[in-house]
Formats: structure tokens, sequence, C-alpha cells
């Protein structure tokens, strides 16, 4: 392909310009992409898309010297991995569109469903507690408070607080477990 690319160029002088700049070059170019693709086929398309850049820019490239024009290459595979990763990552998201798949990020509706259904059964199991026992569950792990607030609230000292907090979870188990089984011995 890259070959097909050079052969096309009708300038001899460009033609074997490019041809002993992909020579000198490819090394560098195919360890300059590494950095960006793991995908051997991803990278030969970001070199050969790099060359299509470079002869461009044929005029340019030949008043410079070697350790410039070196750069100038590994600047060019960069840009063009840079917009390859790029136009990758738009093409994956348009895909997962079109396959209905959820955004990066969101859940997918099987995980909702899950999610609520866990809800429910918290909060069948809350209204089943003693309501210091709910007080305190909910006030530390969704609320956030404190165990001096969740103590001024139940009218008792911090310490007893950590203690009641340490009953609650142990019976809120006890019941998820209690139901678990149960729900086993149903099926």
């Amino acid at each position: 392909m890259l070959f097909c690319t050079v052969n096309e160029i009708e300038n001899d002088s460009d033609r074997d310009f490019i041809r002993r700049l992909y020579e000198d070059f490819k090394y560098l170019m195919l360890s300059t992409a590494k950095k960006y693709a793991s995908n051997p086929e991803d990278r030969e398309d970001i070199v050969q898309e790099s060359v299509l850049r470079l002869i461009k820019k044929v005029e340019t490239l030949r008043g410079m010297e070697r350790r410039v024009m070196a750069a100038y290459v590994v600047y060019t595979v960069s840009n063009v991995a840079k917009n390859h990763l790029r136009h990758a990552a738009v093409e994956k998201n348009h895909f997962a569109e079109a396959a209905g798949e959820p955004e990066a990020g969101l859940p997918a509706l099987d995980e909702l469903m899950a999610l609520r259904e866990r809800a429910v059964h918290l909060e069948a199991l809350l209204e089943r507690l003693s309501p210091d026992e709910r007080t305190l569950l909910i006030g530390k792990y969704v609320l956030g408070c404190s165990d001096a607030e969740l103590g001024a609230q139940l009218g008792c000292k911090p310490a007893s607080v950590r203690m009641k907090l340490t009953r609650a979870r142990r019976r809120a188990l006890a019941m998820t477990v209690k139901d678990e089984v149960l729900k086993h011995d149903d099926l």
C-alpha cells in the first residue's frame, strides 16, 4: 500500500526522496507509533498516514538537516497517532450507540435493575429494624453524620453510638442472611 502511494508521486526526485526518508526513519516511525498503539495493524496505519503527510511536505523536508528531519518525522507520527486514537474513540462511541450500549460511565439496564432490586430489599430491611437502629444506619451511612451528632439525636455518648451501630449492622446482616436462606428454600 505504501509503495503504491509513493509510486504515484510524479516527480522522480520526490519519489526517491520519500523512499529514502522512509528507509532511513522507518524504525523510528514504528517505535513512535508503538508508544500510541499496541496493535501492529494500527501502528502500520499510523506510519502510512504519516508518510502521506510527509509527501505533502517534501519541499520543506528537503532543506532540513538530518536531526531536524528526524524530529519533524517523530512529531508527524505523534500527531497522526493522536488523531488516530481520537478517531478510534469516536468510532467506538458511535458503534456503542448504534448497538444500544450505554455511554461510558453509565450502568447498563440490567445493572440498574439489580440496583433497584437491592434498594427495594434495603428499604424493606430498614422498615423491619427498630427506629433507633434505622436512625443510626441511615445517619451514619447515608447522611454521613458523626458519632457525636448521632449521640445527640439518640441521647447517648459517642462511644455508645459505636456499640449501637455495631449491633444494628449485625442485626441487619442477620436479617439479610435469613432472607437469603428463606429465598433459597422457596426455590
